[in-house]
């Protein structure tokens, strides 16, 4: 399924050797979408570890969104003051799932300015 086609935008997030992807679209696409990459070989261990309906989406073009901080800067963003391993981190995130808003937020201040499309 080509994202653009299915109109499905969204961030990759590159983490010490890990993914972690934001998807916005329909539902049902959304779903179909996240059911095909659980399913695909080369990934493993996906998780839904955070999902919300929105009002407006916040990512405009798939290609737009691709950043890559270190576990450190991700765990900081995410409130956690004394962890610095990212296995600490997603381990806090699928307990607390509400920290999510405030590490995308910050993610989104790292996307290279360039990279943006605006509407």
């Amino acid at each position: 399924m080509n994202n653009k086609l299915a109109d499905v935008t969204g961030l990759l997030v590159y983490v010490d050797g890990n993914f972690l992807q934001v998807l916005e679209g329909e539902h049902e696409v959304v779903s179909t979408l996240l059911e095909k990459i659980s399913q695909d070989h080369r990934h493993t261990d996906v998780k839904v570890v955070y999902k919300t309906i929105i009002e407006k989406r916040t990512f405009n073009s798939w290609q737009m969104a691709y950043v890559s901080p270190s576990p450190k800067e991700l765990a900081t963003w995410a409130g956690l003051k004394n962890t610095t391993t990212l296995e600490s981190t997603f381990e806090t995130l699928e307990r607390e799932p509400n920290r999510f808003p405030l590490v995308l937020s910050r993610l989104l201040l790292k996307i290279p300015e360039k990279d943006l499309e605006l509407e």
